[in-house]
């Protein structure tokens, strides 16, 4: 009996002690930030100049820069596979609170000819990002898997 009142007292001096996790401390959101790379079709609306093109096979690297709490910024390139050149956009996003897996990112472009702004829809899991991308102005969605590069090499 005594054994139990000690070990109820360190279980409420712990608790006492320890720090609340919330969406402002960042605690309980996978840490993605770096530099996550996969490649996948895009498929365009009959009203977007592509369309005729068919699918294309395009390349994406999505760098996550920063986490603060929830909040989410990242640096989205992408081209066209056989390009030389990168499509700038930034995007703001945010964890969900209520699954702390998945992530939304609003996307704005910055540089080149093709940009657009959309949405990605994304979920962290087992070291993969899977992401689904609606540009709702350009007519514009494609679902892409992203692995984090290795930047040791």
């Amino acid at each position: 009996m005594v054994l139990n009142l000690i070990r109820s007292l360190a279980a409420f001096a712990l608790i006492a002690v320890a720090t609340p996790s919330s969406a402002d401390d960042g605690s309980g959101f996978p840490q993605i930030v770096g530099t996550w790379h996969g490649t996948y079709l895009v498929a365009f609306a009959k009203s977007n100049p592509n369309h005729d093109k068919g699918l294309l096979k395009t390349e994406m690297e999505l760098e996550i820069t920063k986490l603060d709490g929830n909040l989410i910024t990242a640096t989205n390139r992408w081209r066209r596979i056989g390009d030389k050149d990168w499509i700038v956009e930034e995007a703001m996003g945010t964890f969900s609170l209520d699954d702390p897996t998945r992530f939304v990112l609003a996307e704005a472009g910055i540089s080149g000819d093709d940009v657009s702004s959309g949405i990605f829809n994304g979920v962290y899991l087992d070291d993969v990002i899977m992401v689904t991308y609606a540009g709702p102005g350009t007519g514009v969605a494609f679902a892409a898997q992203l692995v984090k590069k290795d930047t040791s090499k």
